[in-house]
């Protein structure tokens, strides 16, 4: 009785595996199934075209959105403009007005020297007037930030004068200013007006020709 048992337990034992197989494979295939079929329904859903995000009417309203702010950015930047040139107008104006207050004094002083002259016969009293009245002028040009340049004997610089002509002179070097026509003026540090000069070209060839004449003469 014992080994039917055992055989009968043997069989049994090894049937599960089968049966377990069977049960098993109804889940397995379904889970199989309903993969393929996620599997074939993602690309459709994939291909769905989506909903378009613009239509033509919202880009209408967007370009005119955009054309409205361009047109107020334009405006902003046009009163900015004017806005600046007012300030820059009443600047120099401003600016104008101090120099000009302080040249009053200097007209008032000439108008009473040029009135005491009619009636004044000593010239050295009313050269020393005008004298005067130069320095106070000049003062006032100088704080404004006007200075004079060129003076006989500097070298001639091309970006501050003008040479009006090359003459020989025995004294001034070649490249040098002679004579100085009419002044150059810096308007704070730049030029305003170049001075108009006469150059020298050197001495002349005749007066080297004597020079070295003389020189062999005396030895």
């Amino acid at each position: 009785m014992s080994d039917k048992k055992n055989e009968q337990h043997h069989r049994e034992h090894k049937k599960a595996p089968g049966e377990l197989k069977t049960e098993e494979q109804p889940k397995n295939e379904g889970k199989a199934a309903e993969m393929q079929n996620a599997e074939a329904q993602a690309p459709e859903a994939a291909r769905e075209p989506e909903p378009p995000i613009d239509t033509a009417e919202d880009l209408k309203q967007q370009l005119e959105a955009q054309s409205d702010r361009y047109l107020r950015l334009m405006a902003e930047f046009d009163n900015f403009k004017k806005r600046v040139s007012r300030d820059y107008e009443r600047l120099v104006e401003s600016a104008n007005e101090k120099l000009m207050g302080e040249l009053i004094e200097v007209r008032e002083n000439l108008e009473r020297a040029v009135k005491a002259g009619e009636q004044c016969e000593d010239v050295k009293t009313m050269f020393d007037g005008m004298k005067l009245i130069f320095a106070k002028l000049s003062d006032v040009l100088a704080r404004n930030g006007l200075e004079p340049f060129g003076a006989a004997g500097e070298p001639f610089d091309p970006q501050l004068h003008d040479a009006l002509m090359k003459v020989p002179n025995d004294t001034v070097p070649e490249d040098h200013i002679v004579e100085v026509f009419e002044k150059g003026y810096n308007l704070k540090k730049r030029v305003i007006r170049h001075a108009r000069v006469v150059v020298s070209s050197g001495a002349a060839a005749g007066t080297d020709a004597a020079g070295e004449e003389e020189e062999k003469q005396e030895c």
